[in-house]
């Protein structure tokens, strides 16, 4: 067998005009070999013919078991291949065919088109550095609310991925569009999806009771398959990228309106870098195209029944909040949510506090033990000067 070296001198000689009989005279070769590397469009190479494998006349049979149980695995397939044909080859070998023969299993990307205010999809997102926020560092999650037709989104700062947290997002997003939109698309979030087993789904019961209160549907994507969300993972990278860099703020309240100045400034009036449209003009669309709003928005706070101790102070993620002395050993209901926490008792709110975020607090503040009371102070008293006699007069007193 000639090299690829070879190969090419045959060749760039033959293309010079030179003829086949002085080519293999000056490289020392048979011209017939010449004349077939010549012709030859790609280097000559050693290709072994394939042996074969003990499953090819087996593949019949596994064809017709992958037909007829299109959910059966290679362990079982190997069991009937070694009891009734006589197979003695590895599991692995049969594990390997039948992937072969299943072929690629990712399905194809599909470009998907949105009406106004169809969808909106929503997922979480961890900002990509630690802030120091009362005195320590804090992670800060985003719950980003995007809009595919328009590429307008939203997002919600909060310092944990809770319910509450969840719920309190989609209520100020659906404030923010002024409506509610047709469906909400999730990729299988704990808040959202309790438990899922296949396509068969089960929401988290507080979830239900949001998306009854707007009436929208939702749907959760296919597990591992990112694409299906692809707004939502565009406007959480725009997220991290656009507007978090170089930013400093002491709260979450400060952030929110720095966000927001960034939003209405820089991210609504862009032009959209796929679609060449301003972002802003099809967000006014959607904002006519939405579902109207409930009378009331949704109670998304978080609530924990408790009974008010000796002191009054109840404790909260590490913060104690003081209940009114007359409910002292009585049961209250405390409320809260990522700014505020207050107190009901019978329906009615009986306190009511800024939620503190550093661990230890006190609101309001314990009452300081009495200082101890001034030493008196004593008033000199003048007496008379005494002079003691000599001692000579004491000397005729005693003669």
């Amino acid at each position: 067998m000639r090299s690829a070296v070879e190969w090419a001198k045959v060749r760039a000689m033959d293309a010079d005009g030179v003829s086949h009989r002085q080519i293999a005279k000056r490289l020392g070769i048979n011209p017939r070999t010449v004349k077939r590397l010549a012709e030859a469009s790609e280097p000559p190479g050693y290709r072994r013919k394939p042996a074969g494998s003990m499953l090819d006349p087996l593949e019949p049979v596994i064809a017709e078991l992958m037909e007829e149980w299109p959910e059966i695995r290679s362990p079982r397939v190997t069991e009937i291949l070694r009891d009734e044909h006589g197979y003695e080859g590895s599991v692995d070998l049969v594990r390997k065919r039948m992937a072969a023969m299943r072929g690629p299993s990712e399905r194809p990307a599909q470009r998907t088109g949105y009406r106004p205010a169809q969808v909106m999809q929503i997922d979480w997102g961890e900002m990509p550095t630690r802030p120091k926020i009362c005195g320590r560092e804090r992670r800060i999650y985003a719950l980003v609310c995007s809009l595919p037709y328009s590429g307008a989104a939203t997002a919600h700062f909060s310092f944990d991925m809770t319910v509450e947290s969840f719920l309190e997002g989609h209520v100020h997003a659906f404030e923010w569009l002024g409506g509610v939109p047709r469906e909400c698309v999730y990729d299988n979030l704990r808040s959202a999806v309790a438990r899922r087993e296949g396509d068969q789904i089960s929401w988290n019961a507080r979830f239900t009771q949001l998306r009854g209160h707007y009436a929208f549907h939702a749907t959760a994507c296919t597990p591992a398959t990112p694409r299906e969300k692809g707004s939502a993972e565009g406007a959480v990278r725009h997220l991290k990228r656009g507007f978090w860099p170089a930013r400093s703020f002491e709260s979450l309240a400060e952030l929110d309106r720095l966000y927001a100045d960034w939003r209405e400034r820089y991210a609504l009036p862009r032009r959209h870098a796929s679609g060449h449209f301003i972002v802003a003009d099809r967000l006014a669309v959607e904002r006519e195209a939405a579902r109207p709003l409930p009378p009331a928005p949704f109670d998304y706070a978080g609530r924990r029944s408790s009974r008010v101790p000796l002191d009054g102070y109840l404790k909260h993620h590490g913060s104690f909040y003081r209940a009114p002395e007359a409910l002292i050993h009585q049961r209250v209901e405390l409320r809260f949510d990522r700014d505020r926490v207050w107190i009901t008792h019978q329906g009615q709110t009986v306190a009511g506090y800024e939620r503190s975020h550093a661990p230890g607090s006190w609101q309001p503040a314990p009452r300081m033990r009495p200082e101890p009371p001034p030493p008196i102070e004593r008033t000199p008293v003048e007496a008379p000067q005494i002079t003691p006699p000599e001692l000579s007069d004491y000397a005729e007193l005693c003669a």
